[in-house]
């Protein structure tokens, strides 16, 4: 009821979008009609914050998971501060997303079909596929949020320097990777989450020249992107480097398996080939901007592999 008495006020005042001045844009769960020059746009996955900062187009809303440093510093040295957390990823908060005013709202298909058409009662919605996308789908889905949102041009300059710098790191490192096996996951004190070569740091991985450990699932559902495994588990893939995202001054599970027999046998392990880097950078960020500067992270390993 509550809501039901916000789209309402919403709409009195004039503040819901109409299709004056707009055009048709299809996304993941159809077409719809979008502002020709969205300024007050709400994002609720951190690749959508990147794919606008790369438009230096700084967003309203942010669900930032009401953790305002989980937005990389990369993408606040270009959106600045000023945004208002409208929630988890997961469970954003329609009423806050409402009291916004919004012109767009850019929404994750898996996180946010179930809310689609709230979400469309509020401002005009676009989805697209963040959570389960790899690095090609962050590439394509940023052309089209450039198109949403007016900035065609200016996306596709920013993509060829991308591709510029990316290109040059992965020349950088080409002969110290060389094909080696590697894998990535996700270590806390409750578990590690291994990302498949489909996920987006296995297809990142896999641009920089590492070699998968885990096969290929055929599937892009979340939990074969994501599988939690056990240090047995581990100890059978046994990659030849292991790099583990982890919450900065968090416990994590490879602390407890230090002294393990299993752990200590891991190729990576005995080869010092394990490196840890941030988890909020490498495995939830999943954009442009950041993908350079999870570049920069790649070349330092390489640096530093044995």
């Amino acid at each position: 009821m509550k809501m039901r008495i916000i789209f309402c006020a919403l709409a009195v005042a004039g503040l819901v979008a109409t299709a004056s001045s707009a055009r048709e844009v299809t996304h993941a769960l159809g077409t719809t009609e979008v502002p020709d020059a969205p300024e007050r746009v709400v994002v609720l996955e951190f690749s959508f914050v990147d794919a606008l900062a790369a438009v230096d187009l700084p967003p309203v809303g942010i669900a930032d998971d009401n953790k305002r440093e989980r937005i990389q510093p990369v993408l606040r040295d270009i959106i600045g501060d000023e945004w208002t957390s409208v929630g988890t990823r997961k469970t954003p908060s329609l009423e806050v997303i409402a009291s916004l005013q919004p012109d767009l709202i850019i929404a994750d298909k898996t996180r946010h079909e179930a809310i689609y058409e709230t979400l469309g009662q509020i401002a005009p919605t676009v989805v697209y596929d963040s959570l389960t996308g790899d690095y090609g789908d962050v590439l394509d889905e940023a052309v089209r949020i450039g198109e949403a949102v007016g900035r065609a041009e200016e996306m596709a300059q920013f993509q060829k320097n991308h591709e510029e710098r990316m290109a040059a790191i992965r020349d950088e490192v080409a002969t110290e990777i060389d094909g080696r096996e590697a894998q990535f996951g996700v270590i806390n004190a409750n578990g590690l989450w291994l990302h498949s070569p489909q996920s987006y740091v296995g297809s990142l991985l896999d641009y920089f020249g590492f070699a998968p450990v885990m096969d290929a699932t055929g599937d892009d559902n979340y939990g074969e992107l994501y599988q939690q495994v056990t240090l047995e588990q581990v100890s059978e893939l046994d990659p030849g480097v292991l790099i583990l995202g982890k919450s900065e001054g968090e416990p994590s599970l490879d602390q407890d398996w230090a002294d393990e027999a299993l752990w200590q046998e891991i190729d990576a392990v005995q080869s010092g080939n394990v490196f840890d880097v941030s988890s909020d950078l490498w495995s939830r960020s999943r954009g442009m901007l950041t993908a350079e500067v999870t570049a920069d992270d790649i070349r330092g390993i390489s640096q530093n592999l044995k």
